[in-house]
Order: structure tokens, then sequence, then C-alpha cells
């Protein structure tokens, strides 16, 4: 385990209620740096750090709480993390969720990036009473447990269902072009068979009469068999959610086993990785992906330049979908943390059922932040990017595009 942080200190007689000051904030974050999402993880993590140490500290940056030092509602205290990595492993992500609470005594717990690794680390939260917030795990199943401890800032893989079927017949309109078959390319976990799920309760309604499913182990090494599969199905588009070895495992066999559908469209955390770029090069080009974050949102969101900066010094490259979503559920938690009436688990969760954020608070594209009854942000929107040139582009909803979209894809051969 990594610790990091500053325990709150007390800033003198200044302070009304300087025992306030002596609160110390305990956050575990249960994220992957090992195995399948390793980078992706990482970099994520990279984010939340810096969410929180602008919390910490002095920042002139038009965010909540980021020009404070510390907390005000808390009297200035500041937070301190527990890092741990599950490298993907749902069993492990439980084992860990109970040590942060019990031993660690975490007064709330971020994670954890992979659906699959939310459930059982989840329920663990639940049972001992500890309020969870996700801002990466997008299983719709999570928020339809009847939790009172779980809250999901992100879209849902049903909403990114939604987004990309309503594209999809935008583009139909739009190009004149037919599409009648869909396949679905997914990991066989919580994550990968919401998006087939959701697909599969869709398609036929946006104007698909065909639905091909495949699912694969996120540690495959060969995905040929899957391929071919696919190829003999010939579907007009591919729906696909996959992780980062995989997704370029899965793109490079589309290529070598000559599988080109008019368009891939894919869930963020992978396709939308610059190391999914910078693996395939032009093979990368014309993919799509479900996305809520993208650079061009800088000008659209008044903090998101000067949060970018901080955090391309400390990855070395640009804000992208997860950690941008995770930054946000940071701030979240801030906020909450803030307002609690004190750091009793019902007083945080109460303060979270209660957090009505504006989107220009955040780095997002998300209307706001609001939470249902079933802990779900019901203001969480994204946006479809395409990669031209090896750099994503939003192109769609219209508003926010920034390039025209290109479609069918062309050919292999042809770029």
């Amino acid at each position: 385990m990594r610790l990091i942080g500053i325990t709150a200190t007390a800033l003198g007689i200044a302070f009304a209620a300087p025992a306030l000051a002596q609160e110390e904030i305990r956050i575990g974050l249960l994220y992957p740096t090992s195995g399948t999402a390793a980078k992706s993880g990482t970099e994520t993590l990279e984010a939340i750090k810096l969410a929180y140490d602008i919390v910490n500290g002095s920042y002139d940056i038009p965010l909540p709480y980021a020009k404070t030092a510390g907390l005000p509602g808390r009297g200035g205290a500041k937070i301190k993390l527990f890092i741990e990595d599950h490298g993907g492993r749902p069993e492990r992500g439980q084992a860990i969720a109970e040590r942060l609470i019990t031993q660690e005594k975490v007064h709330i717990i971020q994670g954890a990036f992979h659906s699959a690794v939310a459930a059982p680390s989840s329920q663990v939260a639940e049972k001992y009473g500890i309020p969870y917030v996700t801002g990466s795990s997008e299983a719709p199943t999570l928020t339809e447990r009847s939790f009172k401890t779980f809250f999901s800032v992100t879209p849902t893989t049903e909403d990114i269902a939604r987004d990309f079927f309503t594209f999809l017949d935008d583009l139909r309109k739009e190009k004149g072009v037919p599409l009648k078959s869909l396949g679905v390319v997914h990991v066989n976990d919580a994550w990968g068979a919401s998006l087939a799920k959701a697909a599969e309760g869709n398609y036929k309604k946006y104007g698909f009469d065909k639905l091909s499913m495949i699912s694969y182990s996120p540690q495959a090494a060969d995905l040929r068999s899957e391929v071919l599969k696919l190829k003999s199905e010939a579907p007009d588009i591919v729906l696909q959610a996959s992780f980062d070895a995989d997704a370029i495992l899965a793109v490079r066999t589309y290529q070598a086993l000559g599988f080109m559908p008019k368009g891939i469209l894919a869930m963020g955390a992978s396709f939308a990785s610059p190391d999914f770029m910078k693996a395939l090069g032009k093979n990368a080009d014309y993919a799509f992906s479900h996305t809520k974050f993208n650079p061009s949102l800088i000008e659209k969101r008044r903090a998101a330049a000067a949060v970018n900066k901080l955090y391309e010094q400390r990855a070395g490259r640009q804000l992208w979908d997860a950690p941008a979503r995770e930054f946000t559920a940071a701030l979240v938690v801030a906020d909450a943390l803030n307002r609690a009436k004190s750091l009793k688990p019902d007083d945080i969760i109460q303060a979270l059922r209660e957090t009505n954020i504006d989107g220009a608070d955040t780095i997002s594209p998300y209307k706001g932040v609001k939470f249902n009854e079933k802990g779900q942000n019901v203001l969480a929107t994204g946006l479809i990017t395409q990669i031209q040139d090896g750099t994503h582009h939003p192109v769609w909803p219209k508003d926010l595009a920034s390039k025209p979209v290109v479609f069918p894809a062309p050919a292999w051969d042809k770029r």
C-alpha cells in the first residue's frame, strides 16, 4: 500500500472552531496499476491525485475548493489518500476494500475502473455502511442493487448505448448508408456484458434487424477465432468494449484478417487512450469512441485548460476520458465531505444524496452532478469522437463537433 497526502493540521486561532481543523479525512483509492488496464489505471490515478492536491493546496483555478487550502467547511482539513492496486481482480478488490475500511478506517472509497471489481468491493462498503463513489465503472447493474452507499458519477453503458444508437440513426439519415446488422464485441465481465445487454435491448428499436454477439476473456492472447466468426457474420457496425491490451489486439486482428465494418464504435476507456493510437498508427484512424472528455472542451469549460496543463506536467500527456471522469468524481467526493455535518458515514452519504453541482464547475461535458434515489448521476452525458490523423475529434453531438465525421471507414489498404 502507498500512502500520500498531508494529514489535516490546525491552522491556529484564526478559526472559530479549531477542532474541525484537526479532523483527518481518509480516502481509499482502489484502481488497477497492474494487469490488462494498468496503463489506463495509472493515468487515471494521476488525475485523482491531482484533484485532491488541488483541494489540499491553493490554486488559482476556477474550481470549487481550489483557492482555499483544504476544505473550508471542515476548518481547512486536508485529505489523506490510501492507494491500492487491485490489478483487475475482483477478489483482490474485495479484500482490499475490507482492509481499507476495517484497518485504515477510511471515510470513503473511490474506485474502481473495472465494473467487475467495483461490484464486490462496493458490496463490502455497503456491509459496513461506508460510502463508495465511482467515476468510471459503467455497468448499470451497479446502481440497480438498492445500495444505500453507492454513487456513480459517470454515464452507464445503457447511456452510452443510447448515444451510440442515436448517433448511428443520425448517420444513417445524413449519409444515406443502410445500416442493418450489428456486431457486439466485448470482454466477458460485468462491464462488457452490460454493453451487450444494452445493445440487445435497443438494436431493433433503432432499425437494425440482425445482432451478433462475440465475447472473450480480457486475458485473451489470441482473438483470431472470434474475429473469424465476426467476419463470417459481416455486421455493418461493431460496438466494442475492451481494455487496453485487448483493444489493440482486436484491431490488429481485424486488419490481419481483412475484417472492416462500416464503423467501429468503442467504449471510451481503451480506444480513447493515447496508447491505443500510438500502438496502431493509421490503423487506429476512423474508430469512434464514446468519451467524457476531449481537449476541445478546454474552450467550453473554464477550468479545463489549467487542469489539463497540471495533468500534462504529471503524466506527460493531455487529459483523456477516464482520468477526466475520475478527476470529476474526486471533486464530487470533496464537495460532499465539505458539506457533511460530520465525518460519520451517514452524514457523508446524506451529503452525497444532496449533491447538486453545475456542469460549469466541472471539467467534463456533463450537464452537472445530481444523484437519483439509486445513486446514479442523472446529469451525466458524453460525446462521440472519431480518430482522424492520429487525433480524437468530437463529431457528435453536432454542437460539440470540431470536425465532420468520416463514414463509412475506408478499407485497411486505403489508409
